[in-house]
């Protein structure tokens, strides 16, 4: 995590981007004030059911988020306003592709590793299978 926030930052500072660098180090300082622990804490039922409806609700707000996101930057260039035919706002296309790409990722990631987490669990048994 601590790599990965300084690359981010890295990069951004690169780019005179200030306003990726203060959220990157924010980012950075509430994983580890939040989430991070001083103490070696053992995983128990309480810490595991956290995690998981954190996990959950993560993916409830970020996908619909994005997609939506996306939509609503490839919408105008399809649509013909005045402001999106001119071309000043050309970069929102390829950012609506790139959000239209991560949400499907997104979607695909999270069928793919209920399926295989359903399958190691036992979940969706036939009656077949059952005999």
């Amino acid at each position: 995590m601590a790599a990965f926030v300084g690359i981010i930052v890295t990069i951004a500072v690169n780019l005179d981007s200030y306003l990726l660098a203060i959220s990157g180090v924010a980012t950075g300082m509430m994983f580890l004030t939040f989430v991070r622990s001083k103490t070696k804490i053992v995983v128990d039922e309480r810490e595991s059911t956290i995690r998981e409806k954190a996990a959950q609700m993560t993916y409830a707000i970020f996908t619909p988020t994005i997609g939506i996101g996306a939509c609503l930057m490839l919408m105008p260039s399809m649509s013909g306003l005045s402001v999106f035919a001119k071309g000043e706002f050309l970069y929102l296309e390829s950012l609506g592709m790139i959000l239209a790409y991560l949400t499907l990722f997104l979607i695909a990631t999270y069928s793919i590793s209920y399926y295989f987490l359903n399958k190691r669990f036992g979940g969706g048994n036939t009656d077949e299978e059952q005999n």
